[in-house]
Formats: C-alpha cells, sequence, structure tokens
C-alpha cells in the first residue's frame, strides 16, 4: 500500500511528531499554571515561530501549491482548529475528574474513531490491517498504563471525558487531512493555531484560571511544549498528512505514551517494567503492521 519513499519518510516524520508530542507530559509537570492557561500560552508562543514557517515555505514553494484561498478552506481551517482546542480543553480538564492513566488511554481511542469516523461519513471502509493494527497499538498502550489503569463510578465523569477527548483528536486528523493536499503546512498549522489559541484562551477564561504572574518555570515548560511539541511535533504530524491516510497518523500516535513511559522511566525514575516493555514491543508492532505490504 505505501510504495514510494515520500510516503515511508513522511511515516517517519510522523513517528517523530508523535514521540515530540510523547515529552508533553515533562514539560507540563513544570508549569504552576492552570492546565488550560498552560496550553493557551502552549499556542500563544507558537504563533510567532509558525508566522516565520509560513513566511519561509511560501517563498521556498516552486511552483505554489496554490494560487487562492477558497471559502471551504477557510472553514476547514477554522474547524480544524476548534478541534484541536477542544482536544487539549478536554484532556487537560478529564485530568482533574480521573487519572492521568485513564485520560492518556481512553485519549489514545482516537485510533479508532478515525476510520469508524471515515467509514460512516466518508464511505471509506477500514481495511482489516487497519482495525488489527489499531487493536495491537491499543492493547501496547494498555499494557504501558493498565498498571495504574482504574474503573470506578468516581472515575466515570473523567473517563467519558477522556474518551470524548479521542474522538476530538480524530476529528482534528481527519480535518488535517482534507485540508492538507490543498495548503502549505506553515499555512496550515498558523491559522489552525490561532484558532485554538483564540478558544483556548476564551476556555481559561470561562474556567477562570489566572494568566499571569509566569515564573521561570512556566516560561521553559511553555516554550518547551511551544517549540518541541507544537512546532515540530504537530508540524510533523500536519506535514506528514499530505502523504499518509489519517487512520495511520492515529495508530502512530501510540508511540507519544510510549515516549512517555521512557521519559517517566529516564527524568523521574519511574519503572518500566516487563509489562510496559511488553505494551512498548505491542506498539511498535502495530506501526510496522499497518506499513507492511500484504
Amino acid at each position: 500500500m505505501l510504495k514510494n519513499s515520500s510516503t515511508l519518510i513522511s511515516m517517519l516524520f510522523m513517528c517523530l511528531g508523535s514521540i515530540l508530542i510523547g515529552s508533553s507530559a515533562v514539560f507540563v509537570r513544570l508549569s504552576d499554571l492552570g492546565p488550560l492557561t498552560t496550553g493557551f500560552y502552549r499556542m500563544l508562543f507558537a504563533l510567532p515561530l509558525l508566522v516565520v514557517w509560513m513566511r519561509w515555505e511560501k517563498e521556498e514553494q516552486t511552483p505554489p501549491l496554490q494560487n487562492r484561498i477558497f471559502l471551504s478552506d477557510v472553514w476547514g481551517l477554522i474547524i480544524a482548529g476548534i478541534f484541536f482546542a477542544f482536544d487539549l480543553a478536554l484532556w487537560n480538564w478529564s485530568i482533574d475528574y480521573t487519572t492521568i492513566v485513564n485520560s492518556t488511554l481512553l485519549n489514545n481511542t482516537a485510533a479508532f474513531y478515525v476510520p469508524l469516523i471515515m467509514w460512516l461519513f466518508f464511505k471509506e471502509p477500514p481495511s482489516a490491517r487497519i482495525l488489527i493494527a489499531a487493536s495491537i497499538g491499543f492493547l501496547g498502550c494498555a499494557f504501558l498504563v493498565g498498571e495504574s489503569f482504574s474503573i470506578s463510578l468516581k472515575n466515570l465523569l473523567g473517563d467519558m471525558v477522556a474518551l470524548l477527548s479521542g474522538l476530538m483528536v480524530a476529528l482534528y486528523l481527519i480535518s488535517l487531512k482534507h485540508i492538507r493536499d490543498r495548503v502549505l503546512t506553515g499555512f496550515l498549522m498558523f491559522w489552525t493555531g490561532a484558532c485554538a489559541t483564540l478558544f483556548l484562551g476564551f476556555f481559561s477564561y470561562l474556567a477562570g484560571e489566572s494568566f499571569w504572574p509566569l515564573t521561570l518555570r512556566d516560561f521553559v515548560s511553555i516554550f518547551g511544549q511551544a517549540v518541541l511539541v507544537h512546532v515540530l511535533g504537530q508540524g510533523l504530524i500536519a506535514y506528514s498528512l499530505g502523504k499518509i491516510p489519517a487512520a495511520y497518523a492515529a495508530i502512530i500516535l501510540f508511540l507519544a505514551p510510549v515516549t512517555g513511559a521512557i521519559l517517566g522511566w529516564i527524568l523521574y525514575a519511574e519503572s518500566l517494567s516487563t509489562a510496559k516493555l511488553f505494551g512498548i514491543v505491542l506498539v511498535m508492532i502495530s506501526i510496522v503492521a499497518v506499513r507492511k505490504k500484504s
């Protein structure tokens, strides 16, 4: 299915983007701000870098990918930005009502939402390989977090919100995929980021979170998220969606919790048990399986 080298390179970029996204927990732990405000500043601080990327990409593109922006593209950018803002807001909110382990695992249900949405709304039935790879990858994530996963009525609200955040991830990926062929990556990242910034600022205000003061730890957290997680991580994902299906991308995102587990072991002495190592192996198998030609 994946025949040419450009597609393979895009998958490698997608893997690198997912790994960078997996580092976000390290930076979030540094922040003394509220979770929504942290997300708002992450997007705000990323925008200047995205302006540079957008201008550079426009000058370097020969011939231009497009000469004009259609109204449908504008709506596509707005919708993608809204989905991304809701993903961050819902995932951060879910942590207040359930465990981080539960929210992380349930957020990764995007791998199942994507093929389901593509089937129901775009008449693109998922292949058996996609479903098997998604199941293997999700099982791997379950082994990664399973030692701390809990089911209780107390966590039910947070679990449902985390599931909803997984749906937002899926809708964000599909939105990016449907507009990516018509706009440049930098342009896409800037305008979806600008839209997400506005919504996250509004969500932070409604939640009553403080926007000030910003400590040195906050600046380190925000810049780390802005540069590594959003500009590079999300940027590589957006670029890759020009070459690979959204269903593939959702499965490769399983690398994010793998990265989180490895960084937790390196930086915080969190043990890598046999179950976690087995989970990492399963995630790697799912990524290989989704691109292996039958």
